[in-house]
């Protein structure tokens, strides 16, 4: 599959143009599938992003009388994308799987295709969701709005139907046409589960779109804060699950210890989420980032050992809660806590220079259940501690990474707290022409509904607390 599409054209570092017949042998070549990361398309193009050892490869090929292949053909958990681009852009995905249904446009759009260039009238009158059973956005406990309705046997859900259309704010379609400078304060809240890890991806694009490494002094501040929000999310993933069966005295000390790592962050002068310290270029002027590490680790270290008794002792009622298998977790390339804890060994920061990879040796049961992904967060928090250590120790030691050649179209991609979080820029005069961005809850959503199945309807927020699915990074 990497073969045929490095045979395209190459238009970027590591893109390539595909004509009809190629896109079409990738699609049906035998052997082995390369993990998919996104699948997207606009008027013009339909691209998939894919993952070749631990590097990226994109393939895109031309949309023709606003049809293509669907990827979906050959890659799963591609049917997402096709749908969130036929509701956008009205392209349509031949041989595609699944139904077809909406993922965006719950028919109240003022327009039917808003961002094609041949948009066409409102359909008017929204869709029923298709369960029996129906979960209000304000009743799965997560922090946005996502519809979900069930068929419910017997108490116990059976299967799931996700629409996103209520936490769709259009938020790429107005970064189109601004400079990356401009772009980055919404890039930077896109949502609260990445203030760091979206505008780090965004940068790394940027940077490698107009040919530019930063300096190993600005890398090492971004692992730092990259690390503080991993911490601060996995506690917060910690406690909502913990409220989900009762654990409350785990869920405080949870919340607790969040709150001392915001306060430390507010005591050294950045905002209490990190919003606002990445830049295009860097980081926030007057960020010092010594003292910050330094009062975070102080904050959070001592009530590391704490937290992990608790967790002994409420883990039993985690056990074979909200499983991924594991060879589930390998087919939709299901990334970050969820996915590690199944037994997929991706952890995007190995890739980066510079990174202290003998820090990073989180490793826990790979059962999938909700106890394991608990108990690998408390490993992995265990080891952000470590790294910020170890980068203190050598701060802006050089690695000489080589600058890539200036294409003004660049990938980046940054392992957040709740996984892989990727960007896709082209620029054209310094402007964006064209961005995509891939959350890592859209990974979740294909494997959602067998996680779920035989879970009752109560404990559905418990579960979706500890995947750690965000609503506002899945809709764009």
């Amino acid at each position: 599959m990497g073969r045929i599409i490095r045979g395209g054209e190459r238009v970027a570092l590591s893109h390539y143009h595909l004509d009809p017949a190629q896109w079409s042998d990738m699609l049906c070549v035998p052997g082995a599938t390369l993990p998919l990361i996104s699948c997207w398309a606009d008027d013009a193009r339909a691209y998939v992003l894919l993952l070749e050892g631990d590097r990226p490869i994109l393939a895109s090929t031309v949309v023709e009388d606003r049809r293509y292949l669907a990827p979906s053909s050959r890659f799963a958990g591609a049917e997402w994308g096709e749908r969130v681009s036929y509701d956008l852009y009205g392209v349509e995905a031949m041989e595609a799987r699944g139904n077809g249904t909406p993922a965006l446009d719950e028919g109240g759009w003022t327009s039917t295709w808003p961002l094609s260039s041949r948009p066409g009238p409102a359909s008017g009158g929204l869709r029923p969701l298709g369960g029996s059973r129906f979960l209000r956005p304000e009743q799965t406990g997560l922090s946005g709005p996502l519809d979900l309705s069930f068929e419910v046997l017997k108490g116990k859900i059976r299967a799931v139907d996700v629409c996103a259309g209520g936490a769709h704010r259009g938020v790429v379609s107005r970064l189109l046409g601004k400079t990356p400078e401009e772009a980055m304060f919404l890039v930077a809240r896109m949502t609260a589960g990445g203030f760091v890890a979206h505008p780090l991806a965004f940068a790394r694009a940027v940077a490698q779109a107009r040919g530019q490494v930063p300096g190993p002094g600005v890398r090492d501040v971004w692992m730092i804060l990259l690390e503080i929000e991993r911490m601060s999310l996995h506690l917060f993933d910690m406690a909502r699950t913990a409220r989900g069966v009762d654990a409350e005295l785990l869920a405080t000390h949870c919340d607790h210890a969040r709150e001392a790592i915001a306060q430390a962050c507010s005591e050294q002068g950045v905002s209490r989420r990190l919003m606002d310290t990445v830049s295009c270029g860097g980081f926030r002027e007057g960020l010092e980032i010594v003292p910050l590490a330094q009062a975070v680790h102080a904050a959070m270290q001592p009530r590391l050992a704490a937290l992990e008794e608790l967790h002994r002792v409420f883990a039993s009622r985690l056990n074979g809660f909200a499983v991924l298998d594991a060879r589930l977790a390998e087919r939709f390339a299901v990334g970050g806590v969820t996915g590690r804890a199944s037994g997929r060994s991706m952890d995007m920061r190995r890739r980066e220079a510079g990174m202290r990879l003998e820090a990073l040796r989180a490793t826990g049961s790979s059962s999938g259940d909700a106890r394991a992904r608990d108990g690998l967060r408390l490993a992995e928090i265990r080891d952000s501690l470590k790294l910020m250590e170890r980068i203190l120790g050598s701060i802006g030691l050089d690695d000489d990474e080589p600058a890539p050649d200036s294409t003004d179209e660049g990938i980046g991609v940054a392992e957040g707290a709740r996984g892989d979080v990727w960007y896709w820029v082209r620029l054209k005069n310094g402007r964006i022409e064209n961005l995509h961005v891939r959350d890592p809850g859209v990974s979740v959503l294909p494997v959602l509904g067998v996680m779920l199945q035989g879970c009752p309807v109560e404990r559905v927020p418990a579960a979706l607390g500890s995947i750690g699915l965000s609503p506002a990074g899945i809709a764009l």
